[in-house]
């Protein structure tokens, strides 16, 4: 389960098909991290909880979500 803290994510695709999902503590970061990792071209990108993400690795990036907590 997901900490609550997380209200967004973005789930991407690397090229080994594996899922690597990004988290975010509001819809303004997951926006941003789109804009600054794909857009810029950058080599590496993190999300709100610290993982790190090789952004050469990754072949498809979905729209971001909301995060459903019960």
């Amino acid at each position: 389960m997901t900490d609550k803290k997380y209200t967004h994510k973005i789930v991407m695709y690397d090229v080994n098909g594996l899922v690597r999902t990004a988290r975010f503590k509001s819809e303004n970061q997951a926006i941003h991290f789109i804009d600054w990792a794909v857009m810029q071209d950058t080599k590496f990108a993190s999300d709100n909880s610290g993982i790190r993400f090789n952004m050469n690795n990754i072949v498809q990036i979905n729209p971001f979500e909301v995060i459903e907590h019960d």
